[in-house]
């Protein structure tokens, strides 16, 4: 059951990883120098209000869908342009997006039904086929997508979710008809596994277009960095990883011509973005797209000319401890004890946040209402006596260098720890070496933004246990097998409450906080809200004000 779903991880986290920060080397606010045609483009067009600008601070990924890891930038980007079979939407709902009915009668077999209307830009019918072709490559062992894990699907491989190379199609896909596919898992699903899991990651491929690219060469392929068959609403034209993702409009677009004729994903720092948005120089900021610095947020809300609205506490900033590093559960609970939480909060976040322990944030519906643990620093010296602790050892933390805040919080950390007698040295790095040190052998802890999807933390919970963190009790396996093959609330309550209880006894993580992330679009631009979820689901209905 350990690998009963597809672990659209390396994070979705980075589902959480969201936002967490930007990159060293993106330029604070827009760096017209660097963007190419589409700097000119936002400048020629910007009084036409044929162009917007979406604030990012994180490093672009990958175009390919074939590589998807869960990655916010990433899902943004490649959602432009095809579409998800759902996305969640601003109250945290699934909606329909290419699908437009998802079914099953006993969670082992689930209907897809393409919507009718689903069409590409060059005219083609969407089909269950390109669903089929798009699973199957995204399994296959030359396109190696190891976060996109397919292992729960029948005729996949138990461990890698791998099929054999040159595979045209995997046994748990049945081509039902032109628009409807039905997926079949070796072990029960819920519904809100199968959505959150598998349809809002999976972003459906052209296979009359794509079928002719040797698999091999489809990973590396370059026909992802300009595609000439869409379904989304937008179509990259330019890019540059570091700086900005430039697009297009879909004037075929099936749901609707959007009112905006060019796109651009614009990279900078978070330090950029109160500047940028003052400008006009970036018109929205999706709280899982883009991170504005804690420091800059009242004067965000000062802005005239923009709308600015705070999330759900739904984002923690949290420490990961990796229990080969740290295998004394002793000296896991005296590094929680030893943390002033509260007073964390207040100094950098003037008390904007939540204590919290383990995985159910605040305002999610799996909320347990567990008392977090308290500052106790006498508490932590006498486990760490209990353990025999000589101050011998030491450990490093790693932290996301672009997110200033959490570097801050761990600096307090630091001091707490060494008040106890702990010693932790900080190792700022950017966030693709973080993601590389994640799960690490040598790696002792990790700090990073993680966003838990309320609706079903279950995935992230169990990649993290095992993979981060390396500590994955009997007790936590056998309560997500329950989660999982479950559709009642009050089931679903009682086992997330007995997984966070565990989390606040072995400490595999410590949440310094969760909190609501802020999010800013300008006044001008119209049926546009920077919303936790759902931000883009309906880009086509943007425009702005005459």
């Amino acid at each position: 059951m350990k690998r009963f779903f597809a672990l659209l991880l390396t994070l979705a986290l980075l589902a959480g990883l969201a936002a967490c920060g930007g990159q060293t080397d993106a330029q604070d606010g827009v760096d017209q120098e660097n963007t190419g045609e589409s700097a000119a483009q936002t400048q020629d067009q910007a009084q036409e209000t044929s162009v917007v600008n979406i604030g990012c601070t994180s490093r672009l990924g990958t175009l390919n869908p074939l590589l998807m890891d869960g990655t916010w930038v990433n899902v943004y980007a490649m959602s432009l342009e095809f579409l998800p079979l759902v996305s969640l939407n601003d109250e945290m709902e699934f909606e329909f997006m290419l699908a437009d009915a998802i079914t099953t009668e006993d969670n082992l077999t689930y209907t897809v039904h393409i919507d009718e209307a689903a069409t590409w830009s060059d005219g083609e019918p969407v089909t269950a086929e390109d669903l089929a072709y798009t699973m199957t490559r995204i399994a296959s062992p030359l396109v190696m997508n190891y976060s996109m894990q397919f292992s729960a699907i029948v005729g996949t491989d138990d461990e890698t979710g791998w099929v054999e190379e040159g595979a045209e199609t995997i046994e748990g896909l049945t081509v039902v008809d032109e628009k409807t596919l039905e997926i079949t898992f070796k072990y029960e699903m819920n519904m809100v596994s199968f959505l959150n899991g598998y349809a809002q990651y999976i972003l459906t491929l052209p296979k009359h277009v794509l079928e002719t690219i040797p698999e091999a060469e489809l990973a590396a392929s370059d026909w992802f960095d300009a595609p000439t068959v869409v379904s989304g609403p937008y179509v990259v034209t330019d890019y540059d990883a570091d700086h900005y993702i430039s697009y297009t409009a879909n004037e075929n677009y099936w749901r609707g011509v959007p009112q905006i004729s060019y796109c651009n994903i614009r990279i900078v720092e978070g330090s950029g973005l109160l500047a940028a948005l003052q400008s006009g120089e970036i018109d929205i900021v999706p709280p899982l797209l883009g991170s504005i610095p804690e420091e800059d947020q009242a004067a965000v809300q000062a802005l005239e000319g923009v709308r600015s609205a705070y999330g759900s506490a739904i984002a923690t900033e949290s420490i990961f401890l990796n229990a080969e590093s740290v295998p004394d559960e002793r000296v896991r609970q005296a590094m929680l004890y030893a943390l002033d939480r509260e007073t964390i909060v207040e100094g950098l976040l003037s008390g904007g946040a939540e204590i919290m322990d383990g995985f159910c944030v605040p305002d999610g519906p799996y909320a347990s209402g567990l008392e977090p643990v308290s500052y106790d620093p006498e508490r932590a010296r006498e486990l760490l006596d209990e353990a025999g602790w000589d101050g011998s050892e030491s450990y490093t933390l790693y932290i996301n260098s672009g997110d200033q805040t959490l570097v801050n919080a761990c600096t307090l950390c630091q001091a707490y720890w060494a008040a106890v007698g702990i010693d932790v040295e900080l190792r700022t790095v950017d966030l693709d070496t973080l993601m590389a040190q994640a799960g690490a052998e040598e790696t002792d802890l990790l700090a990073v933004q993680y966003t838990y999807p309320v609706v079903d933390p279950s995935w992230d919970i169990d990649y993290l246990l095992s993979s981060w963190c390396h500590l994955y009790p009997d007790e936590a396996q056998q309560a997500l097998a329950t989660i999982w093959t479950s559709n009642d609330e009050a089931v679903l309550r009682e086992n997330y409450a007995a997984i966070d209880a565990l989390a606040q006894e072995q400490v595999p993580v410590i949440c310094l906080y969760a909190y609501g992330p802020l999010g800013a679009v300008r006044e001008s631009l119209q049926n546009a809200e920077a919303t936790m979820y759902g931000s883009i689901n309906n880009i086509q209905e943007w425009s702005f004000a005459a």
